[in-house]
């Protein structure tokens, strides 16, 4: 097992720095203190470990990352996902937020946690596991949301081949807090495979997904998957029937949800038989298959990218919680504690 640290840039007179894990089984996994971004997730082959894809998408040159408009591979917050008419009420106060989505707020607003220079708190080795502890205090207000947060997020390499993060906050108000990631991923990697997610085989545990207005803002109302495109419930192959019509973008709520750390989704390619299973404590799974990707990225590889060139898997609260009563809520109130558990569970063996 492997940990190295090595200076990246400097942002506004803060060091950002790459930390890159490597397990026993020749898995890797690196990524920057700007914003959590994650560059490389590397897969070895089954039959030959020395040889890899990176199975996600990601920018050739760090630069890239600090006028990433993408969310790619970061962490998200305050608040992931969508706020209707950008403002909330929350203990007979209204709150405004910045509307980076036409008249909504989007993943946090102008400048979220993914913009944010993390402090490399602690970084561990021990025989089971690398992990290294990205710390940010939020200041009361920032972004338009009350409290000053300790947020903590770990990010943890296991050699039973599993990338964990897990988030844990704390305020001195009653604020709101709904962190995820928010990787693209695509398992056929940027080598002789490479192409869209298509031949991408997904199954999510669910029954249900929220109802969405033009704007992707839910109506409060949940659906049933049964005859719709969104029915991932037993194994289905991305077509191109379920990427036409702008594809996927909305969230499931998982089946039978308790707060325990269950499994939520698994995905694979069917060319290198990589993909990984999904666990998390969170209620819902947001699945968005790049429906609103630029046409280009400066990607690494010399890949240039593009629309529906990944997919993502975000753990998390319903989107506009705050807004629905039916909605599990998104209220961190004082003195509480925040955790969220995400599982990522590597594999180079789906055909098994």
């Amino acid at each position: 097992m492997k940990i190295e640290k090595e200076k990246i840039s400097n942002i506004n007179n803060n060091q950002v720095f790459k930390i890159t894990f490597t397990n026993e089984n020749n898995y890797i996994v690196s990524f920057y203190n700007f914003g959590g971004y994650i560059n490389n997730i590397f897969i070895p082959y089954k039959n030959n470990l020395d040889k890899h894809e990176d199975v996600l998408l990601g920018y050739k040159n760090f630069e890239d990352y600090n006028k990433d408009r993408s969310y790619l591979n970061c962490i998200v917050g305050r608040v992931c996902g969508r706020i209707a008419e950008a403002q909330f009420n929350l203990n007979n106060k209204t709150y405004k937020l910045f509307s980076n989505d036409g008249k909504h707020h989007l993943h946090g607003g102008k400048e979220g946690f993914n913009k944010k220079i993390w402090n490399i708190q602690n970084l561990e080795e021990n025989k089971n596991l690398l992990k290294c502890d990205l710390t940010y205090r939020s200041l009361h207000l920032e972004e338009g949301y009350p409290g000053n947060l300790n947020c903590k997020a770990s990010y943890i390499l296991t050699n039973n081949n599993e990338f964990i993060i897990e988030f844990n906050v704390e305020s001195d108000q009653d604020t709101l807090i709904n962190l995820t990631n928010h990787n693209y991923w695509n398992f056929h990697g940027h080598d002789l495979y490479y192409q869209k997610i298509l031949n991408h085989y997904i199954k999510i545990n669910a029954q249900n997904y929220c109802e969405t207005n033009s704007y992707l803002i839910p109506t409060g109302k949940m659906l049933d998957v049964k005859k719709t495109k969104y029915n991932f419930s037993q194994y289905k192959k991305i077509d191109n029937s379920t990427l036409k019509n702008r594809g996927i973008d909305t969230c499931y709520s998982i089946n039978n949800y308790d707060g325990s750390v269950r499994e939520i989704a698994l995905v694979y390619s069917d060319y290198t038989k990589m993909g990984l299973k999904l666990f998390s404590n969170q209620p819902g799974i947001h699945f968005y298959t790049g429906n609103m990707m630029e046409k280009r990225y400066n990607g690494k590889k010399d890949k240039s990218y593009g629309y529906q060139h990944a997919l993502c898997l975000e753990p998390q609260l319903f989107p506009d919680a705050i807004n629905h009563t039916n909605f599990e809520s998104p209220i961190l109130c004082k003195e509480d504690k925040y955790q969220s558990l995400i599982v990522m569970k590597l594999k180079n063996d789906f055909d098994e």
